[in-house]
């Protein structure tokens, strides 16, 4: 039997990354993964924003996720030698009037301040700004697809990868390990994603899982350095792709594009965007939200202490993994303080 620190189930961005910490700590693990077509990796945009929505919040705990995130990637980039993450700025067009009025007030509050540039940014010619704008200065993006791509030949280079379904009724759990197969293991960290539903020691924890959808569009006339958004976004990633995005659907969850959700997309794009384009690929994935407050899930099963879980992400995944990892991984290793606003054991998501 092999004798591993960990067992990972799921390879989308949150398993990736917490493998990616444990190589950095050294430690020994194999991930379990059937690359399930539904994982919201597959069309994840993977934007780093501290101000987000049409009611231009701050996320909980943004400091301590931009700190994580911004040194975390480049590590990871470092294990993999290609270019997966970039430092950017978001040009921010307000959809409506009140969307401006809005920012008025929030601007004027000292906790934006760090992450906003100037009141009136350079806006090109070839995009609508009818009702205004402004630029967050401390963004970033990461290429999600590249990051699961490459440790998955990592993984298998390194024979750390087993590429089968979990079955949970082959798990055996004692108080000293869990065995699977024919692994043992200290801890198994459950990051499936929407898949959670099926998982029999967290599916009472309620998910509203959310389809979205991305365009990759081509255009000669798209140059901008920074991610721009107004309702919907576009950017250029580092390898010179161009993508649009995104949608919400809660109806239909699988991997399969729509007609509607890319007319949505257009519409959008043509909203604020003043110049052509083609429409080269589509792509659609689910996104695991938590039912009770859309924050994530972190931490150890509160009646099996060897299995634990890193999911609930939403649409914020390459902003909330990195913190969220770091987290769980402290907490087994050390015994460190879980936030409470992630933590697995908080009451509202067992009710």
């Amino acid at each position: 039997m092999q004798a591993v620190d960990y067992l990972i189930v799921g390879q989308g961005l949150a398993g990736s990354v917490f493998a990616a910490l444990l190589l950095e700590r050294g430690r020994s693990f194999v991930v379990v993964d059937d690359d399930h077509r539904t994982a919201a990796s597959k069309a994840a945009g993977g934007i780093i924003n501290p101000i987000t929505g049409k009611r231009l919040n701050r996320p909980s705990l943004i400091g301590k996720l931009l700190e994580e995130g911004f040194s975390t990637y480049p590590m990871i980039e470092r294990l993999l030698g290609v270019p997966l993450f970039a430092r950017r700025n978001v040009l921010r067009l307000f959809v409506d009037r009140i969307e401006h009025r809005r920012w008025e007030t929030k601007r004027q509050l000292p906790e934006y301040e760090q992450y906003v540039g100037p009141m009136s940014p350079e806006i090109p010619a070839n995009l609508a700004s009818t009702h205004g704008a402004f630029e967050i200065t401390v963004a970033g993006q990461v290429d999600i697809r590249q990051l699961i791509t490459g440790f998955r030949s990592l993984l298998k280079a390194e024979d750390r990868l087993l590429e089968a379904p979990f079955r949970y009724d082959l798990l055996r759990i004692s108080s000293a390990a869990v065995e699977w197969r024919d692994i043992r293991a200290q801890y198994v960290i459950f990051c499936e994603g929407y898949r959670m539903t099926e998982n029999p020691y967290f599916n009472a924890i309620r998910l509203n899982p959310a389809k979205g959808e991305v365009l990759t569009l081509e255009t000669p006339d798209f140059g901008d350095p920074r991610i721009v958004q107004c309702g919907k976004w576009i950017f250029r990633t580092l390898s010179g792709e161009i993508l649009a995005g995104t949608t919400y659907s809660w109806d239909q969850l699988d991997e399969n594009p729509t007609c509607e959700a890319k007319d949505q997309i257009r519409k959008g794009m043509q909203s604020f965007c003043k110049f052509d384009f083609e429409v080269t690929d589509h792509r659609a994935g689910v996104r695991a939200v938590t039912k009770a407050d859309n924050r994530p899930i972190v931490g150890v099963h509160p009646n099996w202490p060897r299995l634990a879980i890193l999911n609930g992400f939403g649409s914020k995944g390459a902003l909330q993994v990195p913190f969220s990892a770091r987290q769980l991984l402290e907490n087994l290793e050390q015994n460190e303080y879980l936030h409470s606003e992630i933590a697995v054991c908080r009451p509202s998501l067992w009710k």
